[in-house]
């Protein structure tokens, strides 16, 4: 599989054209880099918008993005303080300056080329993750080639971000088996969910890569290890925690310090919901010591429980828990389902 990486930069911008020009020089086996001109070049994974205050470029790249195509975005010195803040960008130029600081906002990393583009792009503040690869259009200190090698390795930690949402079907499928088979340590919990067209079946190496990625990041990989071992599936060796990828903000690798259901349900009404929460309550629901009606009226006296039924929904689709370990009757409502967006945008950027 190919990521198609389409660059939008002005034309009438010399400079600019020639960085491009240098980085669809080269040729990569993981990304195909386009230019606007080129036949392949609708529907892009990723796009590269070059230079800033065109409102041409600014629309296409925000439109391929709500399309779901990533944006890095280099402003070539742009948005350097004497620009953003000249008075012909703040009062003639307003809606330019939205579309442009959404762009930013939005694009998952920005390439500076040089010390004082980045120290002016962090006091501007308005995105957090910033790349330094000098320009090779203006300086001899890096060659085309370093420079466009870098720029790929900004594509792949980009890639490498946010995999759930990458993912396919079938791997999410695959990801609740290995957890349910993780979890119980035998391959007999699972088999009976073939009834339910739950099958085990082969992922690609780029899935297995989004899999392993996101098990590292929620902290669930030894249990998808473990429930892979179980099954019997034969998994590539990715050393996921030497894999680099941008987070949101504030983003930790879950904990589970709760040892009783009910302080799990009274962490997470906190907003703490991550994957790794869900496996640590299944476990604590398939303890013998759980004594499910008082386990209930315990929550309802605490105004907890129907909070409680929503992640047993959550339970029943993510670890496939089983209706006999249940010590209520799961929800689904509109609350359940902020819960699962909860859960699912985590890491979206």
């Amino acid at each position: 599989m190919m990521y198609k990486v389409l660059h939008i930069f002005p034309e009438n911008e010399p400079l600019i054209a020639e960085h491009v020009k240098m980085l669809l020089s080269v040729r990569d086996a993981e990304f195909l880099l386009l230019s606007p001109q080129d036949p392949e070049s609708n529907a892009p994974d990723m796009v590269h918008l070059h230079g800033c205050w065109n409102y041409k470029t600014v629309r296409q790249a925000l439109k391929a993005h709500h399309h779901g195509a990533r944006i890095v975005m280099s402003p070539h010195s742009g948005l350097e303080p004497w620009i953003v803040n000249e008075r012909r960008v703040t009062e003639k130029m307003g809606k330019t300056l939205l579309w442009e600081r959404r762009a930013v906002e939005r694009a998952y990393v920005m390439i500076v080329h040089g010390n004082m583009e980045l120290e002016n792009l962090k006091a501007l503040g308005w995105n957090p993750r910033m790349e330094t690869i000098r320009n090779a259009v203006v300086t001899n200190t890096i060659t085309p080639e370093a420079m466009a090698r870098q720029t790929i390795d900004v594509y792949r930690k980009v890639m490498d971000s946010n995999t759930l949402e990458l993912m396919e079907d079938n791997t999410r499928q695959m990801m609740a088996l290995m957890l349910k088979a993780g979890i119980t340590g035998d391959r007999h919990w699972v088999e009976p969910l073939s009834d339910q067209n739950y099958q085990i079946s082969p992922l690609s190496p780029i899935e297995w890569r989004r899999l392993l990625i996101y098990a590292d990041q929620e902290n669930i990989r030894t249990v998808i290890d473990h429930g892979a071992r179980v099954l019997g599936i034969s998994q590539p060796y990715i050393e996921t925690e030497k894999i680099v990828c941008y987070l949101p903000t504030g983003y930790q690798r879950p904990k589970v310090s709760a040892i009783l259901v009910t302080d799990l349900v009274s962490e997470l009404q906190k907003g703490k919901l991550s994957m790794r929460h869900l496996v640590e309550m299944d476990r604590m629901l398939r303890r013998n010591d759980i004594e499910d009606e008082k386990l209930t009226e315990t929550l309802d006296e605490t105004r907890q429980l129907k909070f409680f039924r929503r992640l047993l929904q959550l339970l029943t689709e993510q670890t496939l828990i089983d209706e006999g370990f249940l010590p209520a009757e799961p929800l689904d409502d509109s609350g359940t389902k902020k819960l699962r967006r909860l859960l699912s945008t985590r890491q979206r950027i």
